[in-house]
């Protein structure tokens, strides 16, 4: 979906806009969509600048960090982001350090907004940074790959190398006894 900014009113645009199953391509992304997004905002103008205001509501599937579970992720994102004009007399070379005011700052093209970029991307960005399916979950044994939740595998875990002295200490004071 694309806002066309040539026509936007002066007072601003409201929109709103359900998606339909396929319409937004997720493949780049680490998440499937359960419940498909609908994004409602404003879009006002501030010069040669936009402010699109808006909130994205979804739900996610992803996999859980520890074991591999699918794990349904509820979003209800809140965005706030100042769109600027593209400058073709901007050639940046090399690293440019970045300000705060920049974080919230995205480059508009040809007089128009591509909202789906906005969606999948605060789509990505309402994950938490660790999925779980649960608090407790117990992750999957690394030499098996049981799922430690649902079985016990007999697996021997390998003794970490900086812990081995300890281990032959109490080794040797177990055969002393």
């Amino acid at each position: 979906m694309f806002i066309s900014l040539s026509r936007l009113p002066a007072d601003g645009l409201p929109f709103n806009h359900q998606y339909a199953e396929g319409e937004l391509d997720t493949s780049e992304h680490e998440f499937e969509i359960v419940s498909l997004p609908e994004v409602t905002g404003r879009v006002d103008r501030a010069g040669m600048d936009m402010r699109v205001r808006g909130t994205v509501k979804s739900a996610l599937i992803t996999t859980c960090d520890r074991c591999l579970a699918d794990v349904q992720v509820p979003v209800d994102a809140p965005f706030d982001l100042i769109y600027v004009p593209e400058d073709p007399g901007a050639n940046h070379v090399g690293e440019t350090e970045l300000h705060d005011r920049d974080l919230d700052l995205v480059v508009y093209e040809n007089e128009q907004i591509n909202v789906d970029d906005l969606v999948l991307e605060q789509l990505e960005l309402s994950l938490p940074t660790r999925v779980l399916c649960r608090e407790e979950c117990r992750g999957l044994c690394s030499q098996c790959g049981a799922d430690l939740n649902f079985e016990q595998c007999q697996c021997q875990k390998p003794i970490d190398p900086r812990w081995q002295a300890l281990a032959d200490l109490k080794n040797s004071s177990e055969d002393e006894t």
